[in-house]
């Protein structure tokens, strides 16, 4: 594409300074390391490094345009003369943005997508609705925490949502592979740093907000704000038949529903309470280890639910996942259908059974808000004793560690304080942190994962559960900086079968 054409479908105004050849631009890149001849780089100014220190590299690498920050155009005007178009922003983010979707040709457009955010619950839905999707033939994409994945394709995910420009890629790649829906996890990160500003909604999803990323964000205000950018995004969305779904049994699910008469698109409402669109009828929730099910109520109709996936907040889960395919026009029936045909969430109360009679179950939860609703739903389950291992993230929000060692402490028989990702903090300090909330109980603290694994199930006796919370499905840890395999599942299948070996029930 042309430099002309890119500027010229940009969402947002770009200019040129001094000589302008029209080049054509083969990719966008923003890490200068991707350059090559044809690439047009975006200094994107970061928060670890800012692109504009690595301009020189780029263009050394081939790049012949660069996108630079329109105040720092005095420091690279000297390129023109090595034959380098300049191209200058008020803001080299949300530029990246909007070249990105132009040099790809907007593929959101041609997409019916669907945006979920929230603290807690964006995977499951997005595994939940995917599974709808694929009992109806829907030809489906997600990008998400545990990975991106279309059409039998998988690739790593670095980032819940990714960077705009391979936002745009992804989309462009999923539409010539024959998607015609895309679910997307939309993370605070990235509605606060401009990732998914020239992405077109059809569909939104709010599923609640706790206390989390206030090490970026610094207050729940700006973290909430963040996350209401989606509705503001959905508002610029030129789609028909927009529609949004939000939790109104959460606070700021309440407050985004009770101002819903701002926007000009549909917000319906799911949750427990009385005037929910979509209601779980409360007294109705049979909760156990082998699936959850329930009566759902929607416009005088009610429905069984009945779900695979065990946990009470896979309620709410289902909920969202509901409304929001019913709205993409599925009817209610086969959505029920869909739902329960999905087996498992791969870290999301991701159930291993022992021969020995008791269960293990692998979750994310790593906020207060996530472990506490993993804990009491553990707890409302047919089970004999609760055992909780868990810890904290390093060089992560630290008000959160005594928070969740006071709720471990609460609501569990035996809690044992391990690592999760320790990074480059002192585990040991991480684990005082978090115990600081447990006051003069017992508890066991144990900073190996994998000891603390071990003895959980050399605990365990018939009819306990054992909680393993915090990675859920991730197969690493990282220690310093240092990455390494490591597998809640597989590591706790590994202790039960060494266990069953030795009690003689193979």
């Amino acid at each position: 594409m042309k430099i002309s054409e890119i500027i010229q479908n940009s969402s947002v105004s770009i200019n040129s300074v001094g000589g302008f050849n029209d080049s054509e631009i083969i990719s966008i890149e923003y890490d200068s390391r991707k350059g090559i001849e044809g690439s047009l780089f975006a200094a994107v100014e970061g928060f670890e490094s800012d692109g504009h220190s690595f301009i020189e590299s780029a263009v050394d690498n081939g790049c012949r345009c660069i996108l630079i920050s329109e105040k720092r155009q005095s420091e690279f005007s000297h390129l023109a003369d090595r034959g380098v178009v300049i191209l200058v922003s008020d803001d080299t983010r949300r530029a990246l943005s909007a070249v990105s979707s132009a040099f790809y040709g907007n593929p959101s457009a041609k997409l019916h997508v669907t945006g979920i955010t929230g603290t807690n619950g964006k995977t499951s839905i997005t595994y939940l609705l995917e599974a709808v999707y694929a009992s109806q033939g829907v030809s489906c994409g997600v990008i998400g925490t545990v990975n991106y994945r279309w059409k039998g394709k998988t690739l790593p995910a670095p980032n819940t949502t990714p960077e705009s420009k391979d936002i745009q890629e992804l989309l462009k790649t999923m539409l010539d592979d024959g998607v015609t829906h895309v679910i997307m996890e939309v993370s605070s990160h990235a509605l606060e740093l401009n990732r998914v500003d020239d992405v077109e909604f059809d569909s939104a999803v709010f599923t609640n907000l706790t206390v989390d990323h206030l090490d970026f964000h610094k207050t729940i205000d700006a973290y909430f704000n963040a996350k209401r950018r989606l509705f503001d995004l959905m508002e610029k969305s030129p789609k028909k038949n927009r529609t949004a779904v939000v939790n109104i049994d959460d606070d700021f699910g309440r407050k985004i529903y009770s101002e819903k008469s701002k926007y000009s698109y549909s917000i319906k409402s799911f949750g427990t309470t009385g005037d929910a669109d979509f209601k779980a009828i409360g007294n109705s929730i049979d909760n156990r280890i082998t699936g959850v099910r329930y009566r759902l109520s929607c416009d005088a109709t009610s429905y069984n639910v009945q779900l695979k996936l065990a946990g009470r907040f896979q309620v709410y889960n289902s909920l969202a996942a509901f409304a929001s395919a019913y709205y993409s026009g599925i009817n209610r029936e086969a959505v029920i259908r869909g739902l329960d045909s999905l087996k498992a969430v791969p870290g999301r109360l991701q159930v291993v059974e022992s021969k020995l009679g008791f269960y293990a179950v692998v979750d994310y939860a790593h906020t207060g808000d996530a472990l506490l609703k993993l804990l009491q739903s553990i707890n409302e389950m047919p089970h004999n004793r609760v055992i909780a291992v868990f810890g904290c993230g390093g060089d992560r929000d630290k008000t959160k560690r005594p928070v969740m060692g006071k709720i471990a402490f609460d609501n569990s028989d035996i809690a044992i304080v391990t690592s999760d990702n320790p990074r480059t903090e002192d585990p040991d300090q991480i684990i005082k942190d978090i115990t600081a909330g447990m006051g003069d109980g017992e508890y066991v603290v144990e900073p190996d994962r994998e000891l603390a694994i071990a003895l959980a199930v050399q605990r365990a006796s018939s009819g306990d559960i054992v909680v393993l919370a915090g990675k859920g499905h991730e197969d690493y840890q990282i220690i310093g900086k240092t990455k390494r395999h490591f597998d809640d599942s597989e590591m706790v299948a590994k202790y039960m079968r060494e266990r069953e070996k030795v009690e003689g029930n193979i």
